[in-house]
């Protein structure tokens, strides 16, 4: 069950821990909610937005040194990604759990067999180059011990096949999604010791899907993304030691 509800700091009060004592750097060339929304989406992810945290509009905004409508932009994309609900006149932080995270792997699951299949049909150029592009920087990642650049990769090598598929609207559900994928490799490969071997994998999986035949691109997939599935899970539990199960 959430723990207590939580506001964030107004001012004069004291922050909580995963508050900085200046507002977050904000970019003016990118939209202010979408960086709103990235700021809080990892914060909810990494458990430094507990379960129960209520969100409010003018406490967010004088944090972020914004107004109330990227604020509220953002609220709004992340409850349409259902980490937060809401509660009144504000959102209450609900996170992912472990079924929810399963289910986010059976969806995309669904979707990423057929992306790949399509993909090897389709546009087997250019799913090769921006595949073995993504490999590229992976690789570099790895040597150089750094996750987060490994994380982004990631994202765009499976983002290559969506791509390369041909569906416009298959990429815009697979897009839905990145942002909070995106956090959850961030987690999982900050804590894993072993990147270089998930660069083997990766490489695997794109000679099975070049190859071409469907059912071996499907037994592929599944069976890579069953292996991330559990090792997000593994993760997410460090990072969310009370999050239930």
């Amino acid at each position: 069950m959430p723990g207590p509800t939580t506001a964030l700091p107004t001012a004069g009060a004291s922050a909580p821990a995963f508050a900085s004592a200046s507002p977050p750097q904000i970019q003016r060339q990118v939209a202010l909610g979408v960086q709103v929304s990235r700021v809080l989406r990892a914060e909810i992810l990494t458990g430094a937005l507990p379960v129960g945290t209520l969100l409010v509009e003018a406490s967010l905004a004088a944090r972020f040194g914004v107004s109330r409508g990227p604020v509220r932009d953002a609220l709004r994309t992340l409850a349409g990604e259902g980490l937060i609900v809401s509660s009144g006149r504000s959102y209450r932080v609900v996170g992912l759990d472990e079924r929810d995270v399963r289910q986010l792997y059976a969806l995309r699951e669904l979707l990423e067999v057929y992306a790949c299949q399509q993909a090897a049909s389709a546009d087997p150029a250019a799913c090769r180059a921006a595949a073995e592009a993504a490999i590229g920087d992976m690789d570099a990642a790895a040597r150089a011990h750094d996750p987060s650049a490994f994380a982004r990769a990631d994202i765009e090598f499976h983002s290559a096949f969506y791509r390369a598929s041909g569906n416009d609207r298959l990429c815009a559900v697979w897009e839905q999604h990145v942002a909070t994928f995106s956090v959850l490799f961030q987690l999982t490969d900050a804590l894993d010791d072993t990147l270089s071997i998930s660069v083997g994998r990766h490489r695997a999986l794109l000679g099975t899907i070049l190859g071409g035949d469907p059912d071996a691109i499907a037994a592929e997939v599944a069976a890579h993304l069953a292996a991330a599935q559990e090792r997000i899970i593994n993760a997410h539990r460090h990072t969310s030691p009370g999050t239930p199960g």
